[in-house]
């Protein structure tokens, strides 16, 4: 259902055989449990990617080489948070200080949700089926008077009209994610940013489905926030992830932490006499929100992880990953599986999610572990998701272990 309310069940995949209760031990991307031992074919970057060797050589020689000896050596890390900085604002085409870096996703979106300055009436559009961590700051909003309003669900997806309806004079913000993690539906990010300008709303982006897999530029879709855990598409280390904020949008977030480096000049503090002072003024940057003190191991990974993209290039991995989901797609249906999206090529991702007719998600799944496949099953939907390093015969392997099995 459009407009405000509770929304409805539409894009819930079919519920057969066992109840949806004997799923134990369900993570965030909707993980089994039993599935989780490391397997041979490895097809769940949209759960958790693999952190890739040169973020553990690196990572490693941090812990080995560096912070054991504590103060004396811990400088050969700094710039490792310089280094990932500059790879994010090529990949999404904006400037250094338009970047921070924060733990997940949810910190992220929780720095606009509880930065802005909301006023009674305003209104937040929110996505039937979206992820909790694009939900539930919005929601808490109704405390301050803001009224959320919903996009409907329909065949896996949300259509632009819907998402038309659902802007209005009183829309303040969009709250959209790139990818949505259970289906795969890419949003029109381009249009959605078109419809929220006519109203003059923000848009804020949980891109964690979609960063590291998919080109988007900021400079070409105009979107004010985005946040993104690290831990998924980008393969960086969990408890590493991006936050952007348009430059002109940075004092908006009113009431963001900023920790006692968030100050202009705060580091000089060191330099002896005199320099201890509490009336610094804030960073005029994205990094004032970076706090403290940082997970300088994760920094170290993630810096690696991105270095690694950056070389290989956003298109060809973005091509690679659509060749490999063109092909399970395709493959899922002719075997007689029930897709989450239509075959047409609208709003497909890297993510490919598809149902058993007879035979419950969960139960699909656990099969395929045993089989040492490893994928997810999210809101009921058995999902696959390949990266660029996956092979051909990672995904030979699932499609001919899914023929054996009765769809």
């Amino acid at each position: 259902m459009s407009g405000s309310g509770r929304p409805d069940r539409a894009g819930t995949p079919p519920r057969t055989g066992a109840a949806a209760g004997e799923v134990e031990q369900i993570g965030e991307g909707g993980e089994v449990g039993q599935a989780g031992e490391a397997g041979e074919v490895y097809l769940d970057y949209a759960g958790l990617g693999r952190l890739r060797p040169a973020a553990v050589a690196a990572m490693r020689t941090a812990l080995d080489e560096v912070l054991p000896y504590g103060s004396a050596k811990v400088g050969r890390l700094f710039g490792a948070r310089n280094a990932a900085r500059q790879s994010v604002a090529r990949l999404l085409g904006c400037t250094p200080e338009e970047v921070a870096f924060v733990p997940n996703t949810s910190a992220g979106i929780h720095l606009v949700a509880d930065g802005l300055d909301w006023r009674p009436g305003d209104q937040v559009v929110l996505f039937d089926r979206d992820f909790p961590a694009n939900v539930r700051p919005w929601l808490r909003l109704r405390r301050h008077g803001v009224e959320p309003v919903w996009v409907p669900m329909r065949d896996g997806g949300h259509r632009i009209e819907d998402v038309a309806a659902a802007i209005g004079p009183a829309t303040r913000l969009v709250a959209v994610s790139h990818v949505n993690f259970a289906t795969g539906f890419r949003c029109d990010l381009d249009r959605i940013c078109a419809l929220a300008a006519e109203v003059g709303a923000l848009v804020c982006v949980d891109a964690v489905q979609g960063f590291g897999a998919l080109p988007l530029s900021v400079a070409e879709t105009p979107v004010d926030f985005l946040a993104a855990g690290a831990h998924k598409w980008l393969c960086g280390p969990p408890g590493t992830g991006v936050f952007y904020c348009r430059a002109d949008r940075l004092e908006l977030l009113r009431t963001t932490p900023t920790g006692w480096f968030g100050f202009q000049g705060a580091a000089e503090v060191s330099k002896g006499p005199g320099h201890l002072r509490y009336d610094l003024p804030e960073r005029a940057s994205a990094a004032r929100v970076e706090g403290g003190m940082y997970d300088l191991v994760g920094m170290a990974g993630l810096a690696a992880a991105l270095a690694e993209l950056e070389e290989t290039g956003i298109s060809t991995v973005a091509e690679r990953v659509r060749t490999l989901a063109d092909r399970l797609r395709t493959g899922v249906a002719e075997l007689g599986y029930d897709l989450a999206l239509p075959p047409d090529g609208t709003g497909h991702s890297g993510i490919v999610s598809f149902a058993g007719r007879r035979t419950e998600g969960a139960q699909i799944v656990r099969r395929l572990a045993s089989a040492g496949i490893h994928v997810s099953v999210p809101d009921g939907w058995v999902r696959v998701s390949p990266h660029f390093w996956t092979t051909d015969e990672e995904v030979a392997e699932i499609l001919s272990e899914l023929a054996a099995q009765k769809p």
